[in-house]
């Protein structure tokens, strides 16, 4: 059954002149009673609800029939308190009202007389005026909250009497899911007997979405409906969560970058539906350790038809990996405090990212004047190409750099190309690891020779704070050295590499004696690399000449080590 099928079921039964009784079940939370109120009150305002009067009577927290019967009394109102801006509730004031109207009533009539009881108390009163109660609409909610005092067949019993013996229309607003042992059974032993109308509320994602969120005129409105669909949410009040933790975000984070606050109200959606709804959503710990592409690196963990769903949902949603800001709004929703300072921080960070992320989409875009046509544009190419590597600096990669001035070389455009280096060189703040080179790529395929000479002139800035130790154990964990490491490792003496070597202990020990002798195995090696490698074996053999046990250790090595 459809959600417009059941709003048309509603409206007709509002309409009715029958006294019927109307059963709305299903899941917590997908709009049961938001659907009921909002029609209803649409039906009051165009005066077309039969009779026009009704009770609202939540049964959580009612202990016995006589405070059921109680409540519906106290909270009756006419159709005039569904024509205010905000739906009027009974009061006291309107309660008392309608008891003198009674006890005018009764003390007009000589035979009614006989029959009253003698009250004395507000309690006895108002018990005493469920009397008065007929020709109306009683809504009852929350049967399954209940209390244990209460039993189902009595209310089933008082649904039937108020719909045979007080001519009313009953409306019981029912989350049968909840019911369970004796009382689930004796639903459905009584519902056919009582109930005349049994609508089944189960609204898919995109009708929960319009029931919540039925005005997207804003960015946040418009986000969380999106995200809302596609985790599939059918329960409205975790939607109104949603709404409200979003609003938050929002003014924290105002001023920012638009795909920041998109970022957080997309993080915030997903662990909202994770912390308010834990048996339909991705575990919180599935969702945090979350790693789309692991299967490529053969990381093939036997996983469960549940767990397989929860990843494939992952997958529709667009979650890759949780990053900083993820982790702050997670934080916040769980612990209800919105930290300002952790969020901004983290937005920040994220702000960097995306203005080199732009940069390098704006350098991007300048060569495909390059790429796109056959057109005699190298003078505007070039033009564009050099403003360009001045206003993205910080986004150009070396490589890119060394191919951008080597194409203005072979075009004819070289004129200021020095500046231009130097101008990307004084704008990076960059380590001198960067300008030194990458140990398993040396200088990222840099080739110009302008480039590779302002390169080496900024690292020779830099002090030179490397160790021995630390350029030997470098070279094995990373299979491979930077330029300079050659200069530096054979500036140093046999006697440095013997102090190294006794120096270091345990695992150290064994990166620097490979690293200091890892140019043993390079087949072409130069006279640089042959001169580190005896430097390496002439301390080794001078090690394994101390004792008996050294000489078996340095000989695992595959270094001779003569007599002394």
């Amino acid at each position: 059954m459809s959600t417009e099928q059941v709003n048309n079921e509603i409206r007709r039964f509002l309409k009715a002149e029958d006294k019927l009784a109307l059963c709305l079940s299903g899941k917590w939370g997908v709009g049961k009673t938001h659907t009921w109120d909002t029609l209803l009150t649409a039906a009051f305002k165009d005066a077309t609800v039969r009779p026009p009067r009704y009770a609202y009577v939540s049964l959580f927290g009612l202990e016995t029939l006589s405070d059921v019967r109680r409540s519906v009394f106290e909270n009756t109102v006419e159709a005039a308190a569904f024509s205010e801006k905000e739906r009027l509730e009974a009061t006291f004031s309107s309660v008392s009202e309608r008891l003198a109207q009674l006890s005018s009533k009764w003390r007009a009539g000589i035979g009614m007389i006989r029959g009253i009881p003698v009250v004395a108390d507000y309690g006895g009163l108002v018990e005493a005026g469920f009397l008065d109660v007929r020709n109306q609409i009683v809504c009852f909610d929350d049967l399954e909250r209940m209390s244990e005092g209460l039993d189902l067949k009595d209310m089933l019993g008082l649904i039937s009497f108020l719909k045979e013996k007080k001519n009313c229309k009953v409306v019981l607003l029912l989350n049968s899911e909840a019911l369970e042992g004796q009382n689930a059974e004796d639903f459905r032993v009584q519902l056919e007997k009582v109930i005349d109308i049994h609508l089944t509320f189960a609204p898919t994602a995109s009708e929960a979405v319009a029931i919540a969120v039925p005005d997207r005129t804003t960015l946040l409105s418009q986000m969380v409906a999106e995200y809302a669909a596609k985790l599939e949410i059918t329960n409205i009040r975790t939607i109104f969560k949603l709404l409200r933790i979003c609003s938050r975000l929002e003014e924290v984070l105002e001023g920012y970058d638009e795909r920041i606050i998109r970022q957080a109200f997309h993080g915030a959606c997903l662990f909202g539906f994770a912390i308010y709804q834990p048996t339909e959503a991705p575990p919180i710990d599935a969702i945090l350790k979350h790693r789309p592409y692991a299967d490529l690196f053969g990381d093939r963990e036997e996983r469960t038809p549940e767990e397989i769903q929860h990843s494939e949902l992952l997958k529709r949603y667009e979650f890759l990996t949780a990053d900083g800001l993820d982790l702050v709004v997670f934080d916040c929703i769980r612990s209800g405090f919105y930290d300002e300072v952790s969020l901004q921080r983290e937005a920040d960070v994220l702000t960097g990212r995306l203005e080199l992320k732009d940069q390098d989409a704006a350098f991007s875009k300048v060569w495909d004047i390059y790429h796109g046509s056959f057109d005699d544009n190298a003078d505007a190419f070039a033009t564009e190409l050099k403003q360009s590597i001045r206003d993205n600096a910080a986004a150009i990669s070396p490589a890119n750099l060394s191919a951008s001035i080597a194409t203005l070389k072979k075009l004819g455009h070289g004129d200021g190309l020095d500046d231009l280096i130097k101008d990307y060189v004084d704008s990076r703040d960059d380590g001198m690891d960067f300008w030194v080179g990458d140990p398993v790529s040396p200088r990222l395929n840099i080739e110009d020779p302008d480039v590779i000479a302002a390169f080496a002139a900024k690292a020779g800035a830099f002090a030179d704070d490397r160790t021995l130790t630390g350029v030997a154990t470098a070279i094995v964990r990373n299979r491979g050295w930077s330029e300079g490491t050659l200069e530096f490792l054979d500036k140093h003496s046999t006697d440095d590499f013997y102090a190294a070597m006794k120096s270091a202990k345990d695992e150290e020990l064994r990166l620097v004696v490979y690293g200091l002798t890892y140019f043993r195995n390079i087949g072409n090696a130069d006279e640089r690399m042959k001169s580190i490698s005896a430097k390496a074996v002439s301390a080794l053999q001078r090690i394994g000449q101390e004792s008996a046990i050294n000489r078996l250790r340095v000989e695992k090595f595959s270094v001779v080590v003569p007599q002394a």
